[in-house]
C-alpha cells in the first residue's frame, strides 16, 4: 500500500511541476502561453498548437516575424508581419488571401513568437482544467497531512 502511494504522490508532485515549469514560470519571463485557436497560420502554426509569446518592444519586431496582438474585438491574433509602415505594422495570416484590414499599432502589440509545441494545446487543457486543479490542490494538502502525521505520530 504504501509503494502505490508514493508511486501515486510521485506522479502527482511531478504533474504539479510540470503545471509550474510549463505554465507559471514563463510569465517571470515576460512569456504568455497561448493555445491557436484557428488556421489562419497554416501550414507552420495550426489548431491544437501550443505557442509561447514573449512580451517585447515594437522596436524589436522585424518584417517576417511572427506577432501576437490585439484586434479590433479584443481578441488575440497570431499574424506574420509583412511589413512596417507609419500606422503601425501590416500583419497577414500565412493561409489567409489578404492582408488584414487594419495595421497593428505599438498599443496592441503583445508579443512576438518564441516557441512552438506542435499539438501541444492537449497539455494546456488538461493541466489547466479545474479538475486537473483540484487533484494538484488535494495532493498538495495530502502530503502535508502525511508529513505533520508521520513527523508527529512517532
Amino acid at each position: 500500500m504504501d509503494k502505490w502511494f508514493r508511486r501515486i504522490d510521485t506522479l502527482l508532485l511531478l504533474g504539479a511541476l510540470s503545471f509550474v515549469l510549463f505554465f507559471v514560470m514563463p510569465a517571470f519571463f515576460g512569456i504568455r502561453p497561448v493555445r491557436v485557436l484557428s488556421g489562419s497560420m497554416k501550414p507552420e502554426i495550426v489548431e491544437g498548437d501550443m505557442v509561447y509569446i514573449q512580451s517585447c518592444r515594437e522596436e524589436d519586431v522585424q518584417t517576417g516575424d511572427v506577432i501576437a496582438f490585439e484586434n479590433g474585438n479584443g481578441q488575440m491574433v497570431l499574424h506574420r508581419v509583412i511589413r512596417r509602415e507609419e500606422e503601425g505594422f501590416i500583419t497577414k495570416g500565412d493561409a489567409n488571401d489578404r492582408e488584414d484590414f487594419q495595421p497593428v499599432s505599438a498599443e496592441d502589440l503583445i508579443g512576438i513568437l518564441a516557441v512552438r509545441f506542435p499539438k501541444g494545446s492537449w497539455l494546456y487543457e488538461m493541466m489547466s482544467s479545474k479538475t486537473m486543479r483540484r487533484v494538484l490542490l488535494l495532493s498538495g494538502l495530502v502530503r502535508i497531512v502525511v508529513y505533520f502525521f508521520r513527523r508527529f505520530s512517532r
